[in-house]
């Protein structure tokens, strides 16, 4: 099963239609340039500039780029909507950690709010987080970890929202161990590399089925007791990191999801609520993992929404949302 949605996600990945963008690297961690896509909407800028619409590929954590971060629809939507539409390559697992991903996260962000600002003109205060699946996850641990707080995050069946639903073996398994260290050089994806996917998809199942997936995310020691990768996965874990000052967040996430549960989602939305945080938690009825691939099903009544909603943040109004969707 997950091995048959990498191959489906790497056929997307591909399939996306072309459109204009341009292409900066935005970090270099020795020889890596680590870049992102900018794409422009074809309308002049509000006074205040484009929006942002900041989207953070899936991919299991191991794979994928930043032509994967969307759909084809989702991206026209975005342009339609006068929004600028940034997406961004990181550091894949277990190359790195976590931590040394949300740094590269963090140092997009950055990037963009002070040097793309000085190349077109875009509001760096109104930035909507985008993510699927493993981005999905990693756009609602960016909600509080990004310095400042994006404006908001849309977050579609999100891995994980709470980390510490996984909890580590009380020692580190050898076989793991030894596996990550071969894999431990930093890559970003490029296209093809069925090779270096086979070895990371064999090694992230593994780590799965030996209760090692939070050891392989967030520490390479293997002395390290199961005490304290607990309480690594609970600092990346958003369910566990809700406040009042979290953003505003819309999720979505089928119902017959087979590879991630949807009741992560619905258990960060019920900490949403306590807080008094803006949400909206869509459980789509029938969907599978990305179900948004699938415009013909789910687009007018499951994705579109998801837009309407954050138009309210990225300068808009409710009333001016409905009337968009519908010229």
């Amino acid at each position: 099963m997950f091995r048959t949605y990498l191959l489906l996600l790497f056929c997307i990945a591909a399939s996306v239609s072309a459109q204009n963008y341009t292409t900066y690297v935005y970090k270099t961690v020795g020889d890596l340039k680590i870049e992102l896509d900018v794409f422009v909407p074809a309308v002049a800028p509000p006074q205040s500039g484009y929006p942002v619409f900041f989207a953070i590929h899936g991919g299991a954590w191991i794979f994928g780029d930043k032509e994967a971060a969307f759909t084809g629809d989702e991206l026209n939507e975005t342009l339609r909507r006068g929004w600028v539409m940034v997406s961004i390559n990181y550091r894949l697992a277990p190359g790195v950690l976590l931590a040394d991903q949300m740094e590269d996260f963090q140092d997009a962000y950055d990037w963009v709010r002070s040097q793309l600002v000085t190349i077109i003109p875009i509001n760096p205060d109104l930035i909507t987080l985008f993510g699927q699946s493993a981005g999905g996850g990693y756009v609602l641990t960016a909600a509080y970890k990004l310095i400042p707080r994006p404006t908001a995050v849309i977050s579609f069946y999100p891995a994980y929202t709470n980390w510490t639903a996984f909890p580590p073996k009380a020692k580190s398994n050898i076989l793991i161990v030894n596996q990550a260290k071969k894999l431990r050089t930093p890559v970003i994806a490029t296209y093809p590399f069925p090779n270096l996917l086979d070895k990371r998809a064999d090694l992230l199942i593994e780590a799965y089925k030996l209760g090692q997936l939070g050891w392989l995310m967030t520490t390479m020691d293997a002395k390290l007791p199961a005490s304290q990768i607990m309480a690594l996965l609970k600092d990346y874990s958003a369910t566990e990191n809700v406040d009042s000052r979290f953003p505003p967040t819309y999720l979505a996430h089928g119902l017959k999801d087979r590879l991630v549960t949807y009741v992560q989602s619905q258990q960060l939305a019920d900490e949403l609520n306590k807080h008094g945080v803006p949400n909206v938690l869509d459980l789509v009825p029938g969907a599978d993992h990305i179900f948004d691939y699938n415009s013909t099903l789910y687009w007018d009544k499951h994705v579109l929404p998801a837009f309407n909603w954050a138009q309210q943040y990225m300068g808009g109004s409710a009333i001016e949302s409905v009337q968009l969707a519908d010229e």
